[in-house]
């Protein structure tokens, strides 16, 4: 974190204690001082944040981008972003009958009725409308679909370069039309009218992030406060909040227990800047679990808890399930040790993809080993127990039957050719489906009536009850992009 000198400390006490006496929530436009002035601010710098700064920028507005860490992108740089598509070229090329009916039937299915169905309608029906506006502003799609799990066809796009280029060309594309992107600027509060409208945020330029904290949004005072002014609206496309460990413990103690690959960034400093203006929030206590390997691979293999070494689930499951039942279980046994999931050499070779289990292997992520002894030393599990385990989990197999978890089994073959494989089971958060309620338009609804506050639109993960239970893989491009363009189009009507 900056050092703050006893000057600049002073100087920035004093501002914020004239920042406390204006009062925020009711403020007079000609009360503050504003230090920039632009017609949309947009808080984030990833794909929603740059899909609706484009959109407002070729609309004719001035538009900056607030990113409050040193590297712009945020979550969007670190995915695939594979993208969920309806009617694509790609589709049409391959002969693949499709619909809005049965995208919406998918993201359902997934959203386990937890989702506002009216807007898994909006992700199916904007899908391609979002696909060609981002191509044209030079996002590239590989010719081949992919049929990701949860999807009744193939209608997945493979993003080239990932993440990374994806956004590395939308943010050229929104710099190219006048827009502005200005990182190290922390968002601490929304300035209201009056009459609850929101005119500009309170801001902290040259604030610094600093991950050695326990609870940055709240601990860390770097940076000096501004004041910018928003002629016409704020978008939140601040995503969520998978790398803040004490507000998913509080939301919801299961959470906080897996791991997450997010950006350190990726906190609730955004979501309670909106809460604390009078956002409603849903659905916080959710997550999307994300897993180290591929959950369809893990029917060839043995389970077994780190705390004791006896299997306790059915290895046979989606990423949500598997994620859920390995938490479950370190939660009931008070630890927080991830269990181990084993494969012989014929489970390894049955894989769906041999040569990234064999990739695993070469980063040190996966290990193999000539013995179960090896195996169990390198992993502190108890090896008579686990020898134990594997030896009923074998006459199950031959039994075709499971009498612990109900996997079936008449498929598999026993666990006991060398040499044997082994990588920690670590269930992951990487997206959080719980944020502020908004409406089709992508304002941000009021706690108290359900109404919207005026001018403060949130978009992508920022929101919540979109995706319901758990995301669908690959609808969080079609999601992020259809609700950039709405908001920012709804604003450009006035």
């Amino acid at each position: 974190m900056k050092k703050i000198s006893r000057r600049n400390f002073i100087k920035t006490g004093l501002a914020a204690a004239a920042v406390g006496a204006l009062n925020l929530q009711a403020a007079q436009d000609d009360e503050i001082k504003w230090d920039a002035e632009y017609d949309v601010l947009v808080v984030g710098s990833g794909l929603s944040a740059n899909v609706a700064g484009i959109v407002a920028a070729e609309g004719g507005l001035g538009v900056a981008l607030l990113e409050k860490m040193s590297r712009t992108g945020g979550n969007s740089v670190i995915s695939q972003l594979d993208f969920a598509c309806v009617g694509s070229e790609q589709q049409e090329k391959a002969g693949i009958k499709d619909s809005i009916e049965l995208f919406v039937k998918d993201l359902n299915k997934a959203g386990k009725g937890f989702n506002y169905i009216e807007q898994s309608y909006r992700i199916a029906q904007n899908s391609k409308r979002a696909y060609e506006f981002v191509k044209a502003r030079g996002v590239q799609y590989a010719e081949k679909l992919k049929h990701l799990g949860g999807h009744s066809v193939a209608r997945s796009l493979e993003t080239v370069g990932g993440g990374g280029a994806c956004v590395q060309a939308l943010n050229s594309h929104f710099e190219s039309k006048g827009g502005k992107t200005l990182k190290r600027v922390k968002v601490d509060e929304i300035v209201l009218d009056k009459n609850g409208a929101a005119i500009g945020l309170k801001v902290r330029e040259e604030y610094k992030f600093d991950k050695n904290l326990a609870d940055d949004d709240a601990q860390n005072v770097s940076g000096d406060v501004k004041f910018y002014k928003a002629k016409k609206a704020v978008i939140f496309a601040s995503g969520g909040f998978s790398a803040d460990k004490a507000f998913k413990a509080a939301q919801n103690p299961r959470l906080a227990l897996a791991s997450t690959p997010s950006n350190p960034g990726a906190t609730a400093g955004a979501l309670k800047t909106m809460i604390k203006a009078g956002a409603m929030p849903v659905q916080l206590s959710l997550g999307r679990y994300s897993f180290g390997i591929p959950t369809e691979d893990l029917i060839f293999a043995i389970s077994v808890d780190g705390k004791n070494s006896k299997r306790f689930m059915n290895e046979d499951g989606d990423r949500q399930t598997l994620s859920d039942n390995i938490l479950e279980n370190m939660q009931k046994n008070e630890s927080d040790l991830f269990p181990t999931i084993i494969f012989d050499e014929t489970g390894f070779t049955s894989s769906h993809d041999p040569k990234r289990l064999q990739k695993f292997i070469e980063t040190g992520k996966m290990k193999k080993f000539e013995s179960l002894d090896e195996l169990a030393a390198e992993f502190k599990l108890n090896v008579q127990i686990l020898k134990e385990e594997i030896k009923r989990y074998n006459e199950n197999v031959a039994a075709k039957t499971d009498a612990d978890f109900k996997k079936d089994l008449s498929k598999f073959a026993p666990i006991e050719k060398a040499p044997f494989y082994a990588i920690l089971g670590t269930p992951g958060i990487s997206y959080t489906p719980g944020g502020v309620r908004v409406n089709l338009n992508f304002e941000v609804l009021n706690i108290n009536d359900s109404k919207p506050i005026k001018n403060l639109y949130a978009v992508g993960e920022a929101t919540g009850g979109v995706h319901g239970f758990t995301r669908l893989t690959s609808c969080s491009t079609p999601d992020c992009i259809s609700s950039a363009m709405i908001a920012a189009e709804h604003i450009l009507k006035g």
